[in-house]
């Protein structure tokens, strides 16, 4: 097994623990998930027990502690970074880093402190909650046709968030404005166009509007006013889609725009805005079965308001 060791005066120890925090909690704002099963595989018991990292008295970092971090990231950035080998590798050179101080902690008794001790039960709380809220979710997964009628009514209610202002998408090439040669290929590159080289090669190789170069100098729908005024009085003068403006100047360079389609104001259908509102209408779902049980704990705690207000007293000493 190759081993790589990390060198940790390349490394600050306060941006070891920055990347672990935002490693660790990375989150969509719901628990990680929970498997069905709580008896995993003899497959998958060897594979997560499989030692990735080993450190100083013995400690280790396995697979299944890597899996358990990954865990709790959105499931499209835990998708990606789990095929990523230094990002795995950094991940589990942080646990072990924080588990060869918990040991440290440990044989130091810090565990004994009151302090500490209660910190330790609210970290298992929030974990053990979070997975409970995991199973709840699980258990009251809404079907597909409950999620698209609830998806229909938020439509319903809110229909005028859903009104589009009319937009226009357009393309363009552009150039430094370093004086009349950058007139002169500006003209040049507008011939090249109207003889029929493609827009989208000749702005991957000449714009310097980088981001918009690499989508062949696509700059996507976008309503009056967001673009500097010489562009818009430019594009204005565009009729339709392939027209191509003379170059124009402007505080960013000289641009070449090509019209690509004209959009009319109005309300995106359902069926447009579909999938983000079957995302939220089961958001919704889930979160109202979640209130609903935070509800019926509530019916059945007593705040003890002497006691709080004897808390805030002495803490206010």
């Amino acid at each position: 097994m190759k081993s790589v060791s990390y060198h940790f005066s390349r490394v600050s120890i306060a941006t070891v623990f920055a990347l672990l925090g935002s490693l660790a909690y990375a989150q969509t704002g719901s628990a990680p998930a929970v498997t069905g099963s709580s008896t995993p595989s003899a497959s998958a018991s060897t594979a997560g027990n499989l030692v990735l990292a080993r450190g100083p008295s013995g400690l280790q970092v396995t697979a299944s502690d890597v899996a358990s971090e990954l865990s709790r990231m959105p499931e499209e950035t835990r998708r990606i970074m789990a095929t990523k080998v230094d990002t795995l590798q950094q991940i589990a050179n942080n646990l072990l880093v924080r588990r060869v101080l918990a040991h440290e902690a440990e044989v130091n008794k810090l565990a004994q402190s009151a302090a500490v001790a209660a910190t330790l039960g609210i970290a298992r709380d929030r974990i053990l909650s979070d997975a409970r809220l995991a199973q709840m979710d699980a258990q009251n997964a809404p079907s597909d046709p409950t999620v698209l009628t609830y998806a229909r009514q938020i439509y319903a209610a809110n229909s005028e968030k859903y009104e589009r202002p009319a937009q226009t998408r357009a393309r363009h090439i552009l150039l430094a404005n370093t004086g009349p040669d950058a007139v002169t290929k500006a003209n040049a590159l507008l011939a090249q166009l109207r003889g029929g080289a493609s827009f989208e090669e000749l702005a991957k190789a000449n714009s310097t509007d980088t981001g918009s170069a690499a989508r062949g100098g696509d700059l996507g729908f976008f309503a009056a006013g967001q673009m500097v005024r010489p562009f818009e009085d430019a594009l204005a003068k565009l009729a339709k889609p392939g027209d191509l403006s003379e170059p124009i100047e402007s505080q960013f360079g000289i641009h070449i725009i090509k019209l690509e389609e004209r959009r009319e104001k109005g309300r995106q259908s359902f069926e447009q805005v579909q999938q983000q509102l079957m995302a939220e209408a089961k958001t919704a779902i889930l979160n109202d079965a979640r209130l609903q049980k935070v509800g019926a704990i509530n019916k059945d705690i007593q705040i003890d308001e002497a006691a709080i207000q004897s808390f805030a007293t002495s803490s206010g000493r």
